[in-house]
């Protein structure tokens, strides 16, 4: 159970920046905590949305060991990715302004590129701990959902027209 913990905690991290990166990491506003916070959470919500099916089938496909087997490939192929980022949070959260530019600029802007890398990696990793084709397409819908999170997040921000919405929490955008 703790390597689909594990898993559970990256996922939602990676989740929730998307939403963030999706939001205000491409304005040129100024830095709010609530407006941040907004869309942290955005993106974690529409993160669990879209990963409820996939994740419902993986459970229904396979066995409590091959859960743990699949997390496990999720959580190592994907943890090359983890330790530049988790420095760049730590000088996001404790640096000024200028360190956290720089971290920004050097760290997470090329870890943004590396992110499908990573994630199709783990997904690849994850299906093959498993024998079985439904557990294997839960597992390849997984990666999709995950890698699906930022562009939905942008649709929900962001009017067809390019305008701003008032409410990033706003999850009625992706009915248009």
């Amino acid at each position: 159970m703790g390597w689909v913990l594990a898993l559970t905690l990256v996922v939602g991290l990676d989740a929730a920046l998307s939403g963030y990166r999706a939001v205000q990491g491409r304005s040129g506003r100024l830095p709010s905590r609530r407006r941040d916070l907004t869309a942290h959470l955005t993106g974690l919500r529409v993160g669990i949305m879209l990963l409820a099916v996939p994740v419902v089938l993986g459970v229904m496909a396979t066995s409590e060991a091959e859960r743990e087997a699949v997390a496990r490939a999720g959580v190592l192929w994907s943890s090359w990715l983890a330790l530049p980022t988790v420095l760049a949070l730590l000088v996001l959260l404790t640096l000024t302004w200028r360190w956290r530019y720089l971290a920004t600029a050097l760290v997470l802007g090329p870890m943004t590129w590396l992110r499908p890398v990573a994630a199709v990696m783990a997904g690849v990793a994850g299906a093959a701990q498993v024998e079985e084709w439904p557990a294997r397409a839960a597992v390849l819908l997984t990666v999709v959902a995950v890698l699906a999170v930022e562009p939905v997040v942008g649709r929900v921000s962001y009017c067809s027209s390019g305008e701003r919405r008032r409410d990033p929490g706003d999850l009625t955008g992706l009915a248009r």
